[in-house]
């Protein structure tokens, strides 16, 4: 029964985030939280998918409807753009 609390414990601690004490910050740290560059297109949000010319960009960008099924894995450079019902940007982010 003790094997089964230590093992539990220790399976359950391995899925919390990676905790680092040697002052080296992580990836994202070094780069900025906004690799992506989603705070240069908020003067759109609101504004129709349209209005959004992706094909100026030189990284990935992912268009995602309400509802809309998203795959899990991190790309801190992919500018995910989030819409409404009407096609209209509700907002930008990194990932």
């Amino acid at each position: 029964m003790r094997f089964l609390a230590i093992a539990t414990l220790t399976t359950v601690a391995a899925c919390g985030p990676a905790v680092t004490d040697d002052g080296v910050p992580s990836r994202a740290e070094e780069e900025g939280p906004d690799i992506c560059m989603a705070a240069d297109h908020a003067a759109l949000v609101g504004q129709p998918l349209d209005a959004f010319d992706q094909s100026t960009l030189d990284q990935p960008v992912r268009i995602i409807p309400p509802g809309g099924i998203v795959t899990m894995e991190y790309n801190p450079k992919r500018l995910n753009v989030d819409l409404d019902s009407d096609n209209t940007i509700v907002r930008f982010w990194c990932g």
